[in-house]
């Protein structure tokens, strides 16, 4: 039956939450006020975690995001696994095991891949944290190439946020917060105007039930 609000579930790490963003939220919110503006009937559930690797977000998340039945589901999910260097593999097992959870609810799932870390202001202490900048980047490109198989599954759409991120060039470091790592509101910002015209359309296209 279908349901007669557009239920929005958003999973991901502190990017969903909006660490960085000064309380205004980060992608998601952003998009679920835009939805409400457009006129969608919509609710969010938001059950993004701060520092959550795809394990974790197997672990709770991921069974709560199945129980509400949405309509859409944005999925960020990514860097913590690159920072704590989860193999790849591993990395590309758990993605799959999410996707193969989220495709049983029948949700449209807009995903978004990983930025280009390396042109972020944190990238100046990669020696600090002992990542050298060329496995850094190597894992990023292991990670989106995982990431990008997504797209060939139905009702998926994968987010190209690497190539925005490499077409902004120098510009790309006034998109962070304080800290260097995470978006700040104006990133945020950039981040959701990427990913809504997906949602937008999908919003509009979905009918509530009678």
């Amino acid at each position: 039956m279908a349901a007669s609000i557009f239920r929005y579930v958003a999973l991901g790490d502190s990017t969903g939450v909006g660490v960085g963003s000064n309380n205004d939220g980060g992608y998601p919110e952003r998009l679920y006020q835009r939805m409400k503006r457009a006129g969608v009937k919509a609710g969010i559930m938001n059950l993004a975690q701060s520092g959550a690797t795809t394990a974790d977000l197997i672990a709770y998340p991921l069974h709560k995001a199945v129980e509400v039945r949405p309509s859409l589901v944005t999925l960020g999910i990514g860097s913590n696994d690159l920072w704590r260097m989860v193999p790849v593999s591993g990395f590309e097992l758990n993605l799959n095991h999410i996707a193969d959870t989220l495709a049983k609810t029948g949700a449209h799932v807009v995903v978004s891949n990983i930025i280009d870390l390396s042109r972020a202001p944190i990238a100046s202490m990669l020696d600090v944290v002992q990542i050298p900048k060329a496995v850094l980047i190597a894992r990023i490109l292991d990670f989106n190439a995982c990431i990008a198989k997504l797209a060939h599954r139905p009702r998926f759409t994968v987010v190209d946020l690497f190539s925005v991120s490499v077409r902004e060039g120098a510009a790309f470091s006034q998109l962070f917060g304080a800290d260097g790592f995470h978006p700040s509101a104006l990133g945020y910002e950039r981040w959701a105007d990427e990913l809504w015209p997906h949602v937008e359309a999908l919003g509009r296209a979905w009918q509530p039930a009678p």
